[in-house]
C-alpha cells in the first residue's frame, strides 16, 4: 500500500536525499513484506542510486543471518536504500552506516550511541538500529536499517532501546531520515576517498566491546577471544588463545569481563 507522496515531512526528505544522492527517489509504503525487497525489484528494474523504501509496517523484514526485524506499525524507521558503488564498498556499508546513524542521533537529540560490529548500534547495551548490506547480483548494494524510534515495549529476550525514551522526546521517521541522509552521503564519499581505513579511528572511538572478551559464531564454529578492532578491510581482529582471528563475518556477542 503507498502513501501519497508530497506532504510537507517528504519535501524535508527528498531535499536531504537530492543533496546527497543525485538520484535519490523515494518511495513510502504503509506496509510491506520487507523494504529490501522492494529496493531490490526497483534495482533490477535500472533504479538509480538513492532509490529509497521507507514503510510504516513489515511484514517479512529481516536482519542478518535470516532473523526477522519486529517493530510494531510507526514505530520506527524502517528504509532501505540503492547504492550502486563498486562491489568491495559493500564491506564498508555497516561500518559507515553505523557512524552515520550515530552522527545523525547524536546531532537530533545529544544521545551517544556505541557501534557493535558488525552491524547495530547500540544506546547502553541496548540495540536501538540494526543494518543490513546486501549485494544484488545484478549490480547495486541494498543497505537496509531499522531504527527503533517510539518501541513502547520489546520482547523479554531483546534488550531493545527506543529513541523516544533515551532522547525524552519523540522523533519522526522523516526527522530522523533527513538527518541520516546527508551523513550517509558524507561517509559514502570518505570511503571513496580513503576506503574503510578512513573509517577506522570514528569507529573505534565509538565501538562497544573492545579490549574485551567476546564470542563469535561464524557458521558452526565459536570463536572466543579479545576483541580488538576492525582492520583496513572492516574485518574484526579477535586475539584468541591459539593466535589473531579475523572475522569477515559471524554473530558476536559481549562477554562480561572476566575477573582476575
Amino acid at each position: 500500500m503507498s502513501r501519497t507522496p508530497g506532504t510537507s515531512s517528504e519535501v524535508a526528505v527528498r531535499r536531504a536525499g537530492e543533496a546527497a544522492f543525485p538520484g535519490f527517489q523515494l518511495r513510502r509504503l504503509a506496509r510491506t513484506p520487507s523494504t529490501q525487497d522492494v529496493v531490490r525489484e526497483a534495482a533490477r528494474a535500472g533504479a538509480r542510486e538513492g532509490f529509497c523504501c521507507v514503510a510504516e509496517e513489515q511484514t517479512a523484514g529481516r536482519g542478518r543471518s535470516g532473523r526477522h526485524w519486529l517493530a510494531p506499525p510507526g514505530t520506527a524507521l524502517l528504509m532501505s536504500l540503492l547504492l550502486r558503488r563498486r562491489p568491495e564498498v559493500a564491506a564498508a556499508v555497516p561500518v559507515l552506516t553505523g557512524l552515520a546513524v550515530a552522527d545523525a542521533v547524536a546531532g537530533l537529540t545529544g544521545v551517544s550511541c556505541r557501534l557493535k560490529w558488525p552491524n547495530d548500534v547500540l544506546a547502553g547495551s541496548a540495540k536501538l538500529a540494526g543494518i543490513l548490506a546486501e549485494v544484488e547480483a545484478g549490480g547495486g548494494i541494498i543497505l537496509g536499517l531499522g531504527v527503533n524510534l517510539t518501541v513502547s515495549a520489546f520482547p523479554p529476550d531483546v534488550p531493545g532501546a527506543s529513541l523516544d525514551r533515551l532522547a525524552g522526546a519523540a522523533y519522526s521517521w522523516d526527522t530522523v531520515l533527513t538527518a541520516l541522509l546527508p551523513e550517509l552521503g558524507r561517509r559514502l564519499e570518505q570511503v571513496d576517498a580513503g576506503g574503510i581505513r578512513s573509517l577506522r579511528t570514528d569507529w573505534t572511538e565509538r565501538a562497544a566491546g573492545l579490549g574485551g572478551p567476546v564470542r563469535a559464531q561464524v557458521g558452526s564454529a565459536i570463536v572466543e577471544g579479545t576483541a580488538l578492532g576492525i582492520d583496513d578491510d572492516g574485518a574484526l581482529l579477535v586475539e584468541t588463545a591459539d593466535g589473531r582471528v579475523r572475522l569477515v563475518a559471524g554473530e558476536v556477542h559481549l562477554l562480561p569481563p572476566q575477573d582476575g
